[in-house]
């Protein structure tokens, strides 16, 4: 709402009356009680003037002549109207701001935090993940769906967030919903997909939301879960990160459950869900960039008890500037073309890449992190 419509408004005409009344109010206080008293300041008539609307009365300065009692009792009685219809305007719109809130209907005010497109019951399993992973920093969660609120609530229940979770309602296919999750300073977006639609509906949401995602928060990583195995490439094309494939992990472990029951529970305990060390991510330090892997391995193992098992470098944005040759008179002329035309120079994000057990001697200066199984007394890290 701009100024000239809230000045329009029955609260913006409310605060206008008031105002109107305390300037006048003061003026004639201050002419009528106090112009001819040398201590006379506006500021007593000012202090009178609130005093005497609010009917709070407190009696330190009271008018002594006819037109300062009329003046008084004229303030008196338009204040008790304009004051008590303030305050319940004032109430009013807090409580509907409070109930577009929890409808979802409102804008989302924070940063850092994570959006998750769509939402079925898997959902849960995926926020329980990324408590433990942002802990001890607490998770600022958006939900952007058309659930009812009655689903809203349960889910609210059931997740215990407080003010850490908000709700966005509508669509994940439009664009202006899912600006109100303020994707370009989230921190990531996960697309689900969603409870109530069949797989081919749900993944051309998907796709659309993807597409809208990057067009509001081009940088922003972002995840997504499909139903259907071909349409992969059309969300990967729409700018998603990584995706996964409903159903694709669950066949392959449960193939491998057939070689023998003691893998299902090797990958329930790096996914957590054991009692045993689980799989963690590690971000390096200066010095472990000095090392190669036999090195950073064998102190690692020595020093906590976890077991690396690969080194990963994380994925970038990557820019013309990053490919061509400064030196180049050609790659030059292209970047001089790239800047006069306004046109992004951008070419997406590289990574990120895993290298599983490398060699001994595998330098570690053009890796960012490693992925470690905890030991089971261990402290974890990343």
């Amino acid at each position: 709402m701009n100024f000239i419509n809230w000045l329009k408004s029955g609260f913006g005409k409310l605060v206008i009356a008031t105002a109107l009344l305390l300037l006048f109010s003061t003026l004639g206080f201050y002419w009528i009680e106090l112009g001819d008293g040398e201590e006379a300041r506006m500021s007593q008539a000012f202090w009178w003037a609130i005093v005497t609307l609010t009917t709070v009365g407190y009696g330190d300065m009271v008018p002594i002549t006819v037109p300062g009692r009329i003046l008084g009792g004229l303030v008196m009685i338009s204040g008790i109207g304009l004051v008590t219809s303030l305050t319940g305007n004032m109430a009013s719109m807090l409580v509907e701001q409070k109930a577009k809130k929890r409808k979802g209907l409102l804008s989302v005010k924070v940063s850092d935090h994570v959006i998750i497109l769509g939402w079925n019951d898997y959902a849960f399993g995926l926020i329980e993940s990324l408590n433990e992973q942002t802990a001890p920093r607490k998770l600022h969660l958006v939900i952007v769906s058309n659930l009812e609120s009655e689903v809203r609530d349960e889910i609210a229940f059931r997740l215990n967030m407080g003010d850490q979770l908000n709700f966005v309602h509508g669509s994940i296919s439009q664009a202006n919903v899912i600006s109100r999750a303020n994707p370009d300073v989230a921190r990531n977006v996960y697309v689900l997909c969603q409870s109530g639609l069949d797989s081919k509906e749900s993944d051309q949401q998907a796709i659309y939301a993807v597409l809208a995602l990057r067009t509001l928060a081009p940088k922003v990583p972002v995840y997504a879960e499909i139903a259907l195995h071909e349409n992969k490439e059309h969300l990967l094309r729409a700018g998603a990160n990584e995706i996964l494939v409903r159903g694709e992990i669950s066949g392959r472990m449960m193939g491998m459950m057939g070689a023998s029951p003691s893998m299902w529970s090797f990958f329930r305990n790096l996914l957590g869900l054991g009692d045993s060390g689980r799989l963690i991510f590690r971000p390096f330090t200066a010095e472990d960039r000095q090392m190669n892997w036999g090195e950073l391995s064998s102190r690692i193992r020595n020093c906590s008890g976890d077991l690396p098992v690969a080194a990963c470098k994380l994925g970038k944005n990557l820019t013309l500037q990053d490919v061509l040759d400064e030196g180049s008179a050609l790659d030059q002329f292209i970047m001089e073309l790239f800047k006069t035309s306004g046109q992004d120079s951008s070419l997406g994000m590289q990574g990120p890449k895993v290298q599983m057990n490398p060699p001994d001697s595998e330098p570690m200066d053009e890796y960012d992190a490693l992925l470690v199984i905890s030991s089971p007394g261990g402290q974890e890290n990343g």
